[in-house]
């Protein structure tokens, strides 16, 4: 055995960094912040080591080592000083590395590259083991030294190296992904309706994950994502990271979710076209929430006044001293405003001519508040080049006459489009459509932006301009113009003027109504949109109803979305009445304009879900509002049956959360001829509707209970 050394089990010079304890058996003892403290490593493959005490660490320097090495071994893959013998070790040789990761992976081998040894030095022995990890030597271009004894941080990390190897040998990138919208949340605080906590601040996007992720998984991920965010957020405060816990939207804990169980995928796997028996996957995006307790959130409100407080005790003393010296060096010559206008003589030794320390004793009793007294600044001339260059430019600045020429201001009476349960449209008459209820509106003032190159859009019978409204008087809390100078689509109808020789010629002149036309043409979208809130407003209820009386929830989310605040707003001439046109009543309303909340996104977002002339979704499988579209089908299936097929919803558009310029399709034993609704009102879509509907996941559900129409049936 003389050609052989004992190989140690433990490390030294190391100290506890907080309290713990002892965690040998039969010591147990506890560690103070601060005092000796020494991790016993274990040469068993997989099985962590433990941190010991001082005493203990005594006890396995006296007990004889585990295992010997020979003390003169041959290192391949190192330069060496010559050919006959052993005289040192240099760094490892990254071309003998990587001939050995190429020849394992050649024989589709799920292990590691073996693990090279490194020497702590340049001596010719060791007296303990010297593991490293090969991908550990990316941080550094030079070998760390360590104590000459016991083993490196590099074979803690072994395992996991190796396990790591054995995953990523050959592994197919996933083929179905999914997206996840990570961020955290707090409990407590101020709570949208129906949420479950508060957002905190951080919000990111994580593409491309592979849709057979377990929930130990995505908790690993969140996590990853949000410890950087919120330690960069607050650095200074101790966040207890263990308390954190992650939930999905519906606010589920993941952490009591089965491990090895993909979390997501059952949500992305519905039925195709051709019925239950073919499943397609469709990829989503899902939400993950990194919840802080309320108790830790609360903790740290109270930190953050705390040190709010101590900021302003501190810099309390250095403010006052900072008027102090202020106020003498205006008497010292410099180029101050005090220096170039005369001033009381005795005013200014009473009250300017003061030391610092004068000053800051007064303070306490005769000072007004610090803020008050910082901002008085002292006046600086300015800079004679830089107003010269100043001036130049502002008085040959050209003024946009055309754009104050664009702006068309308006005093209107705003009328607002409510949303009414569809039992108080069949209980009161008064309610079955829209109408001016006079107790109910507002006045203000309304601007108009009606050039070409700010046009939002222009549809086939009007048009949409950007506007600004200001209320004089009942103004909402919530909903439309419920804050100032509040930004609003205006939309105002035209006809199509063709030149002489038709409408081939391809052009057309934008006409205005008369107003009489114009004013019928504006309260039928209002009355539209007035039904079709109603309508949805009805769905919703029939949803919310069936989902709380079924003892299993949905198997899928309930999208949410409802259509956009408008109002209709009329200007009149105050004191003269107008003729609309030839045999008509004089009126003094000369314009009309449909007020609309601005739908967030601009052109680029906004989608066409179902189109008048169909029932089925504009959409195809996999493009983006699709699933909203399907959502809405269903929508149109609810209305259908619950109104007896007599209406439903159609001409869906807007984002996935908000919806504009709905149409009420009606069926023909309704209308008997007469014009309801505009000219969108087509009657054979709906006589139809059973035999082109084609029904999807949300109206299969048992729960909602509804007739199978279509290919279904």
């Amino acid at each position: 055995m003389s050609n052989y050394e004992l190989v140690s089990q433990f490390t030294e010079d190391a100290f506890a960094k907080e309290d713990r304890l002892c965690q040998r058996p039969a010591c147990g003892a506890n560690i103070a912040k601060g005092d000796p403290c020494f991790y016993v490593a274990t040469i068993e493959h997989g099985k962590p080591g433990c941190y010991v005490c001082g005493p203990c660490h005594e006890r396995y320097q006296k007990k004889s080592a585990t295992s010997v090495r020979p003390a003169v071994r041959p290192t391949p893959g190192f330069a060496s000083g010559g050919s006959s013998g052993f005289t040192g070790r240099g760094p490892p040789d990254p071309h003998v590395i990587r001939q050995s990761v190429n020849a394992g992976q050649r024989k589709l081998s799920v292990n590691p590259p073996p693990v090279i040894p490194l020497s702590h030095g340049w001596s010719e022995f060791s007296a303990g083991p010297d593991i490293s990890v090969p991908s550990l030597w990316q941080a550094s271009s030079q070998p760390t030294l360590h104590s000459s004894t016991g083993y490196t941080p590099h074979h803690a990390h072994y395992g996991l190296e190796r396990d790591r190897w054995a995953k990523l040998s050959y592994a197919p990138p996933p083929s179905q992904t999914i997206s996840l919208e990570i961020s955290a949340v707090h409990e407590g605080g101020s709570q949208k309706k129906g949420g479950h906590g508060t957002p905190f601040r951080y919000l990111r996007r994580k593409k491309d994950i592979d849709t057979q992720i377990d929930a130990p998984g995505l908790i690993k991920i969140a996590l990853d994502t949000v410890y950087p965010k919120i330690q960069s957020f607050c650095p200074a405060f101790q966040w207890q990271y263990e308390e954190f816990i992650i939930r999905d939207s519906r606010w589920v804990d993941l952490s009591g979710h089965h491990a090895r169980e993909p979390y997501f995928y059952s949500q992305c796997v519905q039925a195709g076209r051709k019925g239950l028996k073919s499943q397609i996957f469709k990829t989503k995006q899902f939400a993950l929430m990194v919840v802080i307790p309320e108790s830790q959130w609360c903790e740290y409100e109270e930190w953050t006044e705390r040190a709010e407080e101590d900021e302003a005790t501190r810099q309390a003393p250095m403010a006052t001293t900072a008027i102090s010296e202020a106020s003498i060096d205006v008497f010292q010559g410099k180029d101050y405003l005090a220096t170039e206008v005369p001033l009381p003589e005795v005013p200014l030794k009473r009250t300017h001519l003061h030391t610092a320390s004068s000053l800051s004793s007064t303070s306490s009793s005769t000072s007004p508040p610090l803020k008050k007294a910082a901002s008085a600044n002292i006046f600086q001339s300015p800079d004679r080049n830089e107003l010269k260059e100043a001036l130049r430019s502002g008085g040959i600045a050209n003024v946009d006459v055309q754009s104050v020429y664009d702006l068309q201001n308006e005093n209107v009476q705003l009328y607002w489009i409510a949303t009414r349960p569809m039992s108080e449209i069949l209980e009161d008459s008064k309610y079955q459509s829209f109408m001016l209820h006079t107790a109910e509106s507002a006045t203000g003032q309304l601007t108009v932006d009606t050039s070409s190159a700010n046009l939002i859009s222009r549809g086939g019978f009007k048009t949409a301009h950007p506007g600004w409204l200001t209320l004089a008087s009942h103004i909402p809390t919530t909903g439309l113009v419920s804050t100032p100078h509040q930004k609003v689509v205006v939309k105002r109808p035209f006809i199509k003027i063709f030149p002489p020789n038709g409408p081939s010629a391809g052009t057309y002149k934008v006409g205005c109504y008369a107003v009489a036309d114009k004013l019928s043409k504006q309260f039928k979208e209002a009355n539209v949109l007035y039904w079709a809130n109603s309508l949805l407003d009805l769905t919703y209820a029939f949803v919310n109803r069936c989902v709380a009386a079924s003892s299993n929830p949905p198997p899928f989310e309930i999208p949410r979305l409802r259509f956009i605040h408008a109002g209709l707003a009329l200007s009149f001439l105050p004191g003269q009445m107008i003729i609309a046109k030839p045999g008509a009543k004089p009126c003094s309303v000369y314009a009309a304009f449909l007020l609309e909340e601005l739908i967030p996104g601009g052109p680029d977002a906004f989608v066409k879900f179902i189109h008048n002339t169909d029932c089925d979704p504009l959409l195809d499988p996999g493009e983006d509002g699709y699933s909203t579209a399907l959502f809405l089908a269903f929508t149109q299936h609810v209305q259908y049956e619950k109104t007896g097929g007599l209406a439903y919803i159609s001409d869906y558009q807007g984002v996935t959360e908000l919806l504009t310029d709905p149409q009420i399709l009606m069926h023909p034993s309704v209308s008997e001829g007469n014009d309801l609704f505009g000219d969108g009102n087509i009657e054979d879509v709906v006589s139809q509707f059973e035999e082109k509907h084609v029904c999807n996941h949300y109206c299969e559900w048992s729960g909602f209970e509804l007739e199978a129409y279509g290919r279904q049936a």
